[in-house]
């Protein structure tokens, strides 16, 4: 993304005859207040373009996993799953992480619980 572009698009007519009435007038005050008006204006832009930018690669990340977790119990020969394994796994796993973050689920416990059963995450 061309962020230059998008400021340049930021200081347009209107911003440019703003500045101009403050430098017109020679106010020292009014010149400090438009800078940092559009100083926030700028700062909003980009903070709006980066988060979309980040929601974006969080998303692509996410399908990233779920294609490395989908292929491997597909074609891994110890699983071989089929779609409808593949689908309830995947809904478990949906659900599972959807805990963790509504803080339905304890981590720790979760983790407790594997440890219990002989699985260190550390080995994997």
């Amino acid at each position: 993304m061309d962020y230059e572009v998008k400021v340049k698009e930021l200081f347009d007519t209107n911003e440019i005859n703003r500045l101009h009435r403050c430098a017109k007038n020679k106010d020292k005050k009014e010149i400090i207040k438009w800078g940092q008006q559009f100083e926030q204006v700028v700062r909003e832009k980009y903070l709006e373009e980066f988060k979309k930018y980040y929601l974006k690669q969080y998303e692509e990340r996410l399908k990233d996993l779920d294609t490395a977790v989908l292929y491997t119990l597909h074609f891994n020969e110890s699983c071989n799953f089929g779609n409808k394994r593949l689908k309830s796994v995947m809904d478990d796993l949906a659900a599972t992480i959807k805990g963790f973050y509504n803080n339905e689920y304890d981590r720790n416990e979760y983790r407790q619980m594997l440890k219990d059963d002989g699985i260190k995450i550390e080995d994997f």
